[in-house]
């Protein structure tokens, strides 16, 4: 018992990525991933030499930790996800879920330079998202649901369009009706999250939770199990409860940070939904106008590919009913929007323009 109790070593950090690394080492198959238990023995080895530093490392993705060691000990989470090997993924997805959700991430994840290691780690929860794996779509539909809602961490531009991509090709694709309710609801949860942030322009903000049985009122009733709208309800309050008390870092303060606040972006296309088709996109490149913040940047950016996804067209006959459900949903989701809006979406010149669009 003492054992397990410091596995990890004393810091936070530690005592979360301890019991998981020792999980996957146990779970892995040591012929086929010898570099994957190496590291996570090293890892483990790193953590026991670790505690929590008084001062903040800016350029550290972990609470807590410098930036060289975050990176050290977050190696064999990275490994462990790119195996798409269940029983190493479970504990790795178990693990992320957990940092996020206690605000021990912390960061922007917008590309492979701004914050590599974190970009990495959720770049690979969506490719688990995408291998159709039925037992690991309701832990990554969870994880990504926790880094969005995470005030600690912003999630945005290409990175942000993706997760909302893999929990699209979930509802679209999955076979498990009770799966499909549940990255939908994450999906209206997820539009929640980016649009009362981008009206209060603030990461810190009180959050709403969605009503699953409100999002089957015209749609996806047949999706329904019998206790399926109970446990996606559980499902999502469980993650956005989660992550209430998390302390109030410098992130969550846009108003306060000026790199945050004032920028110009790259508003970049969206990878469009594989299995819809290809998005006909072509608008390249757009600065943030007015030093509009990254925050209302990434509001802006979502609601015009909902926008452009609920008037997809497909000229594959047998991609007929999947784009009629894609845009089906686009259409639910720029309802949530628009029922839980502020002034700046009926006001905003750009907005109003998009949704005329």
């Amino acid at each position: 018992m003492l054992a397990s109790q410091t596995l990890g070593g004393p810091s936070r950090c530690g005592r979360v990525l301890g019991p998981p690394l020792d999980k996957i080492i146990k779970n892995a198959a040591w012929r086929k991933h010898t570099h994957l238990v190496s590291s996570c023995k090293a890892a483990l080895d790193k953590l026991e030499t670790l505690s929590d530093t008084g001062l903040a490392d800016p350029t550290s993705p972990l609470l807590g930790i410098s930036s060289s060691d975050a990176n050290f000990v977050l190696n064999p989470i990275q490994l462990a996800l790119e195996t798409n090997y269940a029983k190493v993924v479970e504990p790795a997805l178990e693990c992320t879920f957990k940092l996020f959700s206690f605000g021990l991430f912390c960061g922007e994840i917008h590309n492979n330079v701004s914050n590599p290691i974190l970009y990495k780690i959720v770049e690979s929860v969506c490719t688990v998202g995408g291998i159709g794996e039925e037992s690991l779509e309701l832990a990554v539909l969870r994880v990504l649901l926790s880094a969005i809602r995470c005030p600690c961490v912003l999630v945005r531009g290409d990175c942000l369009l993706n997760v909302i991509r893999i929990c699209y090709n979930i509802y679209l694709r999955g076979l498990n009706g009770t799966n499909q309710i549940c990255a939908k609801s994450v999906l209206a949860q997820i539009m929640l999250i980016v649009f009362t942030r981008a009206e209060e322009d603030s990461i810190d903000v009180p959050i709403k939770t969605v009503y699953v049985s409100e999002l089957l009122e015209f749609s996806d009733k047949t999706l329904n199990e019998g206790s399926s709208i109970y446990h996606c309800q559980n499902f999502v309050s469980e993650v956005i409860n989660a992550s209430e008390g998390v302390p109030d870092l410098k992130l969550s303060q846009p108003s306060k940070d000026h790199e945050l606040q004032h920028v110009e972006v790259k508003v970049s296309k969206w990878e469009e939904v594989e299995e819809i088709g290809e998005e006909e996109t072509k608008e390249g490149a757009e600065s943030g106008s007015g030093g509009i913040s990254k925050i209302r940047e990434d509001g802006f950016l979502v609601f015009k590919n909902l926008c452009k996804l609920s008037m997809k067209f497909s000229s594959q006959e047998n991609d007929d009913q999947i784009l009629l459900r894609g845009k089906t949903l686009s259409l639910e989701l720029l309802k949530v929007v628009m029922d839980n809006g502020g002034s700046i979406w009926r006001s905003n010149v750009r907005q109003v323009i998009l949704y005329g669009f």
